[in-house]
């Protein structure tokens, strides 16, 4: 099968970046014909490994970011209409599949939604009221939509959006034997803006006895454009020595397997992978019960969950976490069983069903 992946930006750093070329890599090891096809790009190549049997192409030079203002941004994706409409591999594709609502804009104004499967990578009330009526009424014109959660495929059903399907993101990474029994080191991984919620880590962090935690710390992998704001009520918290702020880094690998747990604290998530490629690398995990992802991942063990936004649950789950060495064992061992129906042989098996119009 012929397969174009239709991308916003395939060279940023970012779980929909991350999971399109994690996903156009087994298809193309399953045999399929892949392309990922970028309308712009920031850098010259994707952040994450690449497949040599995928195809990459730009559709332009032009780089697409929010520090050019709504109406240059407006402008910009106007002008590629045509660009994605002459595009050779989204024509000679059998399908498309387009990744989040700007990607599926695209693909819809260029006529391409006989053959486009939107992807939404976001949960349903990500956007304001009045973006969502026109992103359900866009996605109504579809060959299909493709969620992440069951939550999200019944709220785009109540909605007027027919054919909806569920494949959730799979486990993307090859761990590394994982040495972090007697590490003192807690990690989190992620873009540092609001989503993410770290300043709602850096206020549970606040309301902990660091006395008795001797030694603890927490190290945050990721870019952002909270970083200089974070840095700052970080300092003002008096928590500059607990918690070190590092840049993006591609092999995220030697951190899941070195660090005694991982803590989430989105105000919201899609599917996260971070939460399942720590838990493949037998990371327990304390989370933010966010109904899209970690609610659903860690229903059966492989961590805590605390009610969401909850500071001083938060607090109370961590410092649970870091003096109870008995929990760490127990849960890192539940890990497996959260992994169990993510592998990459079960998630394309998924999406064959769907693309060729099978029964689910």
């Amino acid at each position: 099968m012929k397969i174009a992946f239709l991308i916003q930006d395939v060279t940023t750093s970012g779980g929909t970046e991350r999971t399109t070329c994690c996903l156009a890599n087994e298809m193309a090891r399953q045999g399929d014909d892949v392309t990922i096809v970028s309308v712009f790009h920031e850098a010259a190549a994707p952040l994450y490994p690449l497949d040599e049997r995928v195809t990459l192409v730009f559709a332009t030079d032009e780089h697409y970011g929010l520090d050019l203002g709504m109406t240059a941004r407006l402008r910009l994706i106007r002008k590629q209409i045509n660009t994605v409409r002459r595009c050779k591999a989204l024509e000679e594709a059998d399908v498309i599949l387009s990744q989040k609502f700007l990607a599926s804009v695209l693909a819809y104004t260029a006529g391409w939604r006989h053959k486009t499967f939107a992807c939404e990578h976001y949960k349903y009330g990500m956007y304001n009221p009045a973006v969502r009526f026109c992103r359900d009424r866009l996605y109504r014109g579809f060959r299909g939509l493709v969620t992440l959660t069951e939550n999200d495929r019944k709220a785009f059903l109540a909605h007027g959006v027919q054919r909806v399907h569920v494949v959730e993101n799979m486990v993307s990474i090859s761990p590394l034997p994982y040495q972090g029994t007697s590490s003192r080191s807690i990690l989190a991984v992620g873009r540092l803006d609001k989503q993410k919620g770290y300043d709602l880590l850096l206020e549970a962090m606040s309301m902990m006895n660091w006395t008795q935690l001797n030694g603890w710390h927490v190290e945050v992998f990721g870019d952002g454009t909270e970083r200089e704001a974070l840095i700052n009520q970080r300092d003002r918290l008096g928590l500059t020595d607990r918690i070190t702020f590092h840049p993006f880094v591609k092999e995220i690998e030697r951190e899941y397997a070195t660090h005694a747990f991982l803590v989430m604290s989105s105000r919201f998530e899609g599917f996260p992978m971070v939460l399942l490629e720590a838990a493949a690398a037998g990371l327990p995990v304390v989370s933010f019960a966010c109904k899209e992802g970690p609610e659903t991942l860690l229903q059966n063990g492989g961590g805590i969950l605390v009610e969401a936004e909850n500071t001083k649950a938060l607090a109370d789950a961590l410092t649970r976490m870091m003096t109870d060495e008995s929990l760490r064992a127990r849960t890192a061992r539940e890990t497996k069983q959260v992994v169990a129906d993510y592998t990459p042989d079960a998630i394309y098996r998924k999406w064959m069903k769907i693309l060729n119009n099978r029964n689910e």
